[in-house]
């Protein structure tokens, strides 16, 4: 039992083998054709802000990220919505993308600091992490067909024990770690993107110290998708010599 709940997790770990460039089975042209249908269903779903306020700093930021970035993403179709929303939240969707929630604008204070946010949200579309997370739950999916399979004519109670390891140890063992590979790469793109666009890279730090003490984590890292604030806060500072000689140069 022991050996195939093994054998099946670490084909999974194999398979997510060098988390900068995962495996990515569907095609980017795809992808944002589908993120395009996805975001304007979202804008029948919610409701879209009227705060003047809100929506002019959601666009200052985004447009000039968005200028910034315009070589890299030449067939991008770029939006920015504010939506109304208590969640302290944004993300952003391949094609262009940008969705801020209201409730993330009570903890931001500065144009530099929601920079930091929309310019991590972009680090996920321009690595292609929303392809290698799909890719990665075909991989996961696979791999349960595959204990299904072989633990086909084994005793109900060892099976399901073998089933139930599969899906705790892939999970916990690849798919988390993954997801926190793929937050600190965002982090670190991130902060150089809104420091080449101009802004401040140090409200970075800044802002999730300000999370950090608003919200503080209840989960060990293991358990979570993200990085722990203090992880962040460190791995950002250890790349702000680099980001800020971007900012110096974009001014």
């Amino acid at each position: 039992m022991r050996g195939l709940k093994r054998i099946l997790t670490g084909l999974l770990l194999l398979a997510l083998a060098g988390c900068a460039t995962g495996p990515t089975f569907f095609s980017e042209s795809y992808l944002s054709d589908m993120a395009s249908q996805q975001f304007e269903q979202l804008k029948q779903e919610k409701t879209i802000s009227r705060d003047p306020e809100g929506n002019a700093m959601v666009r200052r930021v985004s447009s000039r990220i968005a200028e910034t970035l315009g070589p890299e993403m030449p067939q991008a179709q770029w939006e920015y919505v504010l939506f109304e929303d208590d969640s302290a939240n944004a993300f952003a969707m391949p094609g262009g993308k940008i969705a801020v929630f209201t409730g993330l604008l009570d903890y931001v204070e500065t144009d530099d600091e929601l920079a930091a946010v929309i310019g991590h949200e972009i680090a996920h579309v321009l690595l292609h992490h929303a392809n290698q997370r799909m890719s990665a739950g075909v991989i996961q999916a696979a791999g349960g067909v595959a204990a299904v399979i072989l633990t086909d004519d084994m005793d109900s109670d060892d099976r399901n024990l073998i089933l139930a390891a599969y899906g705790i140890g892939s999970q916990v063992g690849a798919i988390l770690p993954y997801s926190r590979s793929h937050e600190s790469q965002a982090d670190k793109l991130g902060l150089r993107i809104a420091a080449r666009s101009g802004f401040d890279p140090r409200a970075a730090v800044r802002f999730w110290e300000q999370m950090n003490e608003a919200n503080p984590q209840s989960l060990p890292q293991f358990l979570s998708t993200h990085p722990s604030n203090e992880t962040r806060i460190r791995d950002l500072q250890e790349e702000m010599p680099e980001a800020l000689r971007l900012y110096e140069a974009s001014r």
